[in-house]
C-alpha cells in the first residue's frame, strides 16, 4: 500500500511538471507569439559596457589601494622634503611651498589613495550589478543606469564648457545615445514591464 502511494505521487508530480512547463511557455509569449524575455540588442551592449566600466573601476580602484601601501616609499625615493622644495623652487620660482606643506601631503598621500581606491571599487561593483540587473529586468537598474548616464551628460557639459570641446562633444553623443536606449527606446520600455 505504501509503495503505490510514492508511485502515485510520482505521476502526480510528472503531470503538475507538464503542466507549469506548458503554462510557463505560454505565457512567456507576447500577442505576435515572440518570446516576451527576449533582451533587446540595445540594452544587450549597454549592460555590457556597465560590465566593462565596473570592471576597470574595480581594476583601477584595487590599483590606486596598492599605490597607497606603496606611496610612502615612493615618495621617500623622490628624496627628503627639503629636496623636493627645493626641486620645486628650481623649476618655477613662483610657487611658494613650504618642507611642513610637503610633509603633510606626503603623510595625506597612503589614505587619499586608499580612500579613493575604496571608492572606485565600491562604483565597480555597482556598475557590474547595474549591468546585471539590466539584463535580468530589474526596474532599479534602470533608474540607476538612467541616473549614471544623466551624471555623464552633465560632465560632458561641464567638460565642453571647460574647454575640452571635441572630447565633450563624443562623449555627450555616446551619453545621448545610451540615455535613449535606456529610458526612450520602445523595445526597452517593453521588455522592462
Amino acid at each position: 500500500m505504501v509503495k503505490k502511494r510514492v508511485k502515485r505521487t510520482k505521476t502526480t508530480r510528472k503531470i503538475s511538471r507538464k503542466l507549469s512547463s506548458n503554462k510557463i511557455s505560454k505565457s512567456s509569449r507576447n500577442f505576435d507569439n515572440t518570446p516576451i524575455n527576449k533582451i533587446p540588442v540595445s540594452l544587450k551592449i549597454i549592460s555590457i559596457l556597465f560590465y566593462i566600466v565596473g570592471v576597470l573601476a574595480i581594476a583601477f580602484g584595487v590599483f590606486f589601494v596598492v599605490a597607497g601601501f606603496m606611496a610612502p616609499s615612493l615618495m621617500d625615493s623622490l628624496g627628503t622634503p627639503e629636496e623636493i622644495v627645493q626641486k620645486i623652487a628650481q623649476t618655477d620660482p613662483n610657487i611658494k611651498i613650504s618642507v611642513d606643506d610637503i610633509s603633510t601631503i606626503i603623510s595625506m598621500l597612503p589614505v587619499l589613495f586608499a580612500v579613493a581606491g575604496v571608492v572606485l571599487i565600491a562604483l565597480g561593483i555597482l556598475y557590474v550589478f547595474i549591468g546585471r540587473g539590466l539584463i535580468n529586468r530589474k526596474q532599479w537598474a534602470k533608474v540607476l543606469a538612467i541616473l549614471f548616464v544623466a551624471l555623464g551628460i552633465i560632465r560632458s557639459i561641464f567638460a565642453i564648457f571647460g574647454g575640452r570641446i571635441l572630447s565633450g562633444i563624443i562623449w555627450l553623443a555616446i551619453f545621448i545615445i545610451l540615455e535613449y536606449y535606456i529610458a526612450f527606446d520602445e523595445k526597452s520600455k517593453k521588455f522592462f514591464r
